[in-house]
């Protein structure tokens, strides 16, 4: 009985000193695990950012794109309308040349002006970028209920294929007695033109005067 019980005693023994390593190796944390969790969001972070280093490029040539399509919008002059002296008419059918309005230019004229069909009238631009204009010194002369003016001028025409051409002239142009006229009404319009090359520059190219209205 007394070597049983010693025997007991030392497994027992044996057993409760083992216990308090066993707890400490069963506490103890599993970094292995906790590692292979942590690497696979790495990637995760870092696959939104390449897409916007593609599109940067994008971005920096849509202003250039739009300043583009606007540029042509730049070289076309503000409108003009007005036929309240024989240089502003003219100014105003030279303004509707260079911004390509040929019926508005073709209705400047009197009716008995109109020496050609207003095909035949825009056909005769079809090659011109653009006119710019040198006026005179304006002269008038009133006649059976109208007052007539003459107009000293010269111009530049500039082709399609960049040739640049003098011309100068005068124009001839008629209002009838605003007080007196009827319906329909019939404003300052021009009688007619003649316009020749002239070697000079287009400054120098106003005639001085023309022969009287």
């Amino acid at each position: 009985m007394n070597y049983r019980h010693l025997i007991l005693s030392s497994v027992t023994g044996l057993a409760l000193s083992l216990t308090p390593a066993l707890a400490q190796e069963a506490k103890k944390p599993e970094p292995p695990k906790q590692e292979t969790g942590a690497k696979p969001a790495a990637p995760a972070v870092a696959a939104p950012e390449a897409p916007a280093t593609k599109e940067a490029p994008v971005t920096k040539e849509a202003p250039a794109a739009k300043e583009a399509a606007e540029a042509p919008n730049q070289s076309v002059p503000d409108y003009l309308d007005d036929r309240s002296t024989p240089e502003q008419l003219v100014k105003s059918y030279y303004n509707a040349i260079n911004r390509q309005e040929y019926a508005r230019a073709y209705s400047y004229y009197a009716e008995e002006g109109h020496t050609q069909a207003f095909p035949q009238f825009q056909a005769g631009y079809e090659n011109t970028v653009s006119v710019e204009l040198r006026l005179g010194k304006v002269e008038s002369e009133g006649a059976a209920g109208s007052t007539y003016w003459s107009l000293p001028l010269a111009i530049e025409s500039t082709q399609k294929d960049g040739k640049r051409t003098v011309y100068n002239g005068c124009y001839r142009l008629r209002l009838a007695n605003a007080a007196i006229q009827g319906v329909p009404f019939v404003p300052l319009s021009i009688l007619d033109g003649t316009l020749q090359k002239f070697e000079k520059p287009l400054d120098q190219s106003v005639p001085e005067a023309c022969e009287a209205p």
